[in-house]
């Protein structure tokens, strides 16, 4: 199982770091937007040095902008250690070809089977589809998702958009593997009542 962090926020990233849980960390302009940072090549970097020194493996970085391939090669010249997060579109998809780097691609914005199957094709590392975003609209999620873990063979299905631990813990249960997780999740994925009552418990009967 893989689980890699949603959030451009170094407080999140910290926290994490030393559980061992998180692989890396993805990161799209509105979560660099929410973090009080803008999008730029710079804060990319930082972003990377940041990433790397706590431990995480990858750090997948969106383009943005009028010119797609020039901010995508900037994003994969920054380390090796980056991924390129492409839109799932005729750009994107056309963008992902001439770039020919499918392992450090992740094809995000996955609405649809034919998406995620357009991301397989490409031979992509990641298909992002949005479950929550999904789940809210007048399409069948969970049909969708059935799709893509038929489709996506050897594209990692990463799911992602989850607005609670009842959606990632149903997911679980369906056989997906692959998350990215908010930092708004953290502190519910990361303790029980039931389990901090029963330290509680141990605590107490250690002092006696």
């Amino acid at each position: 199982m893989e689980w890699l962090l949603d959030s451009a926020d170094v407080k999140d990233w910290k926290r994490v770091s030393p559980t061992g849980l998180f692989s890396a960390v993805t990161t799209n302009p509105l979560l660099i937007q929410r973090a009080g940072l803008h999008c730029s090549i710079d804060i990319y970097k930082a972003l990377l040095d940041q990433a790397m020194d706590l431990g995480f493996n990858h750090l997948q970085l969106q383009v943005f902008g009028d010119d797609w391939e020039a901010m995508a090669e900037k994003i994969l010249s920054i380390s090796d250690n980056t991924l390129v997060k492409i839109p799932a579109n005729e750009k994107g998809f056309a963008l992902a070809t001439q770039l020919a780097v499918p392992e450090r691609t992740t094809i995000t914005g996955v609405y649809s089977v034919h998406l995620g199957a357009a991301a397989e094709r490409l031979g992509a590392a990641y298909a992002a589809p949005y479950y929550a975003r999904l789940a809210e609209s007048n399409r069948d999620v969970e049909v969708i998702l059935a799709g893509l873990r038929a489709a996506c063979q050897n594209t990692k299905i990463l799911v992602a958009s989850l607005r609670s631990i009842d959606q990632f813990e149903h997911l679980v249960t369906l056989g997906h593997r692959c998350f990215t997780i908010p930092g708004a999740l953290l502190n519910d994925l990361l303790s029980d009542e039931m389990t901090e009552a029963a330290i509680a418990q141990f605590e107490e009967a250690a002092k006696s």
